[in-house]
């Protein structure tokens, strides 16, 4: 595999005509300032003027000549690159790469200089080292409608195949590791023959956290998900709104007036939380685990209750990561089977995702 990049040909050609048109009208004046009759300051102040133009003709030429080239085989990656500040090149075993990574990454408008997109998801696939600086990135795709790439998950895999390296993936305990011939073994065998380590959790005696409840009915297992996180976070910003104008008013900062109607606003936003927290407590998300299956239901507004199944056998992963199809920094509670998965609980704090995912493998494992 062979990756070429080469400097911007257009913009080298406009910083070489810029450069050199600057360079044009003040190279006469530069002469001019080095006759004997001439102060020193004179021919400085001329110099400080031409110098822009000097480099960015420079900057230009370098355009032309600049050339970064990667080599990857079986056994090694090779990285060169040419410039007019010289040549360098580094050689590493592949052996010394930690996998093949895919990750995703949101960038909001103005975060990436680089990119002429305002706000996107970026998708890589990298060579991961324990050196930053020897990290290679194989594949890179953008994305303003959220969508990865049809072939992101196969060229990963590919890759991995290819140079015989392990697939990488970024989850909320870290980066995790695994064979590329592991991804589609049911995780029921993975978890047998000791490919995935799994800490043993009695249900009876188990604490899921915050917003989050484990109940037990006629022998099946129900994991309760309410989701008021944003209701909490109004009650929040309202207290916060109260304490404030209450201080203004206070040291006097504000009307009289104006404070006597933001307390006759505090109850219907009060009201208006209320009624927001009801309606998500009666309808909140709901994983219910047997013998068999896995089931998980939650409510849409127009369809009302919606049931999704995955067998047992099926499930391939169990994991907490971010979503690569939503620009929220927040991870799910994800369960993967082949061609299927199940995403929740992304508003739920970290640790109560954490010990779901520990709740869920104890659950198959036993």
């Amino acid at each position: 595999m062979r990756y070429s990049i080469a400097g911007s040909r257009l913009a080298g050609a406009f910083a070489f005509l810029l450069g050199a048109i600057w360079i044009y009208f003040f190279i006469d004046d530069l002469f001019k300032a080095l006759r004997p009759t001439l102060i020193l300051p004179e021919f400085l102040m001329m110099a400080l003027i031409t110098l822009p133009g000097v480099f960015v003709l420079i900057y230009g030429i370098s355009q032309y000549v600049y050339r970064e080239e990667t080599i990857i085989d079986r056994k090694s990656v090779l990285w060169q690159r040419h410039g007019l500040s010289g040549n360098r090149e580094w050689r590493e075993l592949i052996s010394n790469y930690q996998g093949v990574l895919k990750e995703h990454q949101y960038w909001d408008e103005g975060s990436d200089s680089t990119s002429r997109r305002s706000s996107h998801m970026v998708y890589f696939i990298r060579l991961a080292h324990p050196d930053p600086g020897k990290e290679i990135v194989l594949y890179r795709a953008e994305s303003s409608m959220l969508v990865p790439p049809t072939d992101w998950d196969e060229k990963w895999k590919r890759y991995a195949e290819r140079l015989q390296l392990p697939v990488l993936e970024k989850t909320e305990k870290g980066i995790r590791s695994s064979d590329v011939n592991d991804l589609e073994t049911p995780l029921v065998d993975k978890i047998r023959e000791g490919k995935r380590k799994v800490k043993t959790i009695d249900p009876n005696n188990a604490a899921l956290g915050l917003m989050a409840k484990l109940t037990c009915d006629d022998g099946m297992w129900l994991i309760t998900c309410y989701p008021v996180w944003n209701a909490w976070k109004s009650v929040a910003g309202v207290i916060i709104l109260t304490v404030a104008l209450s201080g203004a008013y206070s040291f006097e900062l504000i009307h009289p007036q104006i404070f006597r109607c933001f307390l006759w606003f505090i109850p219907v936003c009060v009201l208006a939380v209320g009624l927001s927290i009801r309606k998500q407590l009666a309808h909140p998300e709901q994983l219910a685990i047997d013998k068999s299956k896995f089931y998980y239901r939650y409510f849409k507004r127009q369809a009302g209750w919606v049931v999704d199944e995955i067998p047992l056998h099926s499930i391939t992963n169990i994991s907490v990561k971010s979503n690569p199809r939503h620009f929220r920094s927040a991870a799910d509670v994800v369960i993967e089977a082949k061609n299927k998965s199940i995403r929740f609980g992304w508003w739920l704090p970290n640790k109560t995702k954490l010990r779901i995912e520990s709740l869920l493998l104890s659950l198959i494992a036993t």
